[in-house]
């Protein structure tokens, strides 16, 4: 919880407790710490503003605060935007970095790019791609997204969908949205 105030607080915005928040962070900490489940990604679902980049983030804050005390083996997270994945792609050395990262591997806002991109003349799904290699090596990935299961099934395909759902410890974030919560006078130029 506390990582989670401080990134809140570091973009300038009042910490909000809630339910929601709070029974969302225990379900991730519950997850990491539970040797039972055999899954080892995390997705966060949920409308914009409800706070999954801001727990992405805290989580961040964590593993690379466990890693400074040689609590973890791996490299410290990575995060990347989806729509600068197909950018990624382009450079071959560094996608296979990306692809193989030793480590957490985020991607923000999976949904936001185009679902194919030509590279070189050849078409690719740079995020359905990625997942299903971090699958087939058993690599953790943190996924934010605003698309639920539907979308995604719709969006990537039956394959990607299933994969999803089998490494994957889906967290839905209530329909909470903070920013318009921290700064009531916005206009809200999403829902025109």
């Amino acid at each position: 919880m506390e990582a989670y105030i401080a990134e809140v607080k570091s973009r300038g915005h009042i910490f909000i407790h809630t339910q929601m928040i709070e029974s969302t962070l225990m379900e991730m900490a519950r997850f990491m710490t539970d040797p039972k489940d055999c899954r080892f990604s995390i997705m966060l679902c949920g409308i914009v503003g409800n706070g999954k980049s801001t727990a992405h983030k805290a989580f961040n804050r964590v593993i690379t605060l466990l890693h400074s005390y040689k609590l973890l083996v791996a490299k410290d997270p990575l995060t990347l935007n989806a729509k600068m994945l197909q950018l990624t792609a382009a450079e071959p050395t560094k996608w296979e970095e990306v692809l193989n990262w030793y480590g957490w591997l985020g991607i923000e806002d999976m949904g936001s790019e185009p679902c194919e991109s030509k590279i070189y003349g050849r078409t690719v799904s740079c995020v359905a791609d990625l997942l299903e290699y971090r699958y087939d090596k058993c690599k953790s990935t943190i996924v934010t997204t605003n698309l639920t299961s539907s979308e995604i099934r719709e969006k990537y395909g039956i394959r990607a969908s299933d994969r999803v759902n089998d490494s994957m410890k889906v967290i839905i974030f209530g329909d909470i949205d903070f920013r318009k919560l921290n700064n009531p006078d916005r206009k809200d130029n999403n829902n025109k």
